[in-house]
């Protein structure tokens, strides 16, 4: 595993807003459901017919649609998770997630991917230092620097639920984490956020990753600073 370092220090605009802030299923019949395939991409799957089947019962639900994701590439595979919304439908709303249980999984019926989605997942520790404790004026001063854990790959989909073994790393009084979901490469040390702020609580919140294939972001505070 590949580990780097790149310390980082937090200007001194920055201090005091840190000081501020701390504290597609088969059917069940005997004849397999039958895709044609549509120029979109999108898969329409209709009820296996049989000779039993009365003629004039049409089925009342329309066919369920999926999304041909094999083949895409990183840029093509990026824009549709980007966009795939939740089971809710509402907008702005995320089909893929990443939260304090890791990756979850819950699109809407229509899009949906066809097949499972294989989405990397990168995390690292972001260790913090007190550099300058603080006075009347000034708030304590804290510098960090990140380390990369490691990169697993994981299969989301496509049955909804929570993909396994996601979730982020216990952080300890000094050593929080941050958490990227991605497509391709690793996201580079330089590409994450420069301007973390101390939390009082440990519930990650959510940060911005530059980089291709970027899906989304996590970041889990250090829950005890003070006594770095």
């Amino acid at each position: 595993m590949h580990r780097a370092r790149a310390p980082f220090v937090l200007p001194a605009t920055l201090v005091a807003v840190l000081s501020a802030v701390s504290g597609c299923s088969g059917g069940g019949g005997t004849a397999a459901p039958v895709a044609s395939p549509s120029p979109s991409g999108l898969v329409h799957y209709a009820p296996a017919t049989g000779s039993a089947a009365p003629a004039a019962s049409p089925s009342p639900t329309a066919p369920k649609e999926c999304v041909r994701t094999a083949g895409m590439s990183v840029e093509q595979l990026t824009g549709y998770l980007k966009e795939l919304r939740s089971t809710s439908g509402d907008y702005q709303t995320k089909g893929l997630t990443l939260d304090s249980s890791g990756l979850n999984f819950t699109p809407e019926d229509i899009k949906r991917p066809c097949e499972a989605v294989t989405v990397k997942l990168t995390h690292y520790w972001v260790d913090l230092k007190k550099t300058r404790e603080a006075n009347a004026v000034n708030g304590a001063r804290y510098e960090y620097a990140y380390t990369q854990i490691g990169t697993a790959s994981h299969a989301a989909g496509p049955q909804d639920g929570r993909v396994p073994d996601t979730a982020p790393p216990g952080s300890s009084a000094c050593r929080g984490t941050v958490s990227v979901a991605h497509l391709g490469e690793e996201p580079p040390l330089r590409s994450l956020p420069y301007d973390l702020k101390l939390m009082d609580t440990p519930a990650p919140v959510p940060v911005t990753v530059s980089g291709d294939g970027v899906l989304s972001a996590i970041y889990v505070s250090p829950p005890h600073p003070e006594s770095c």
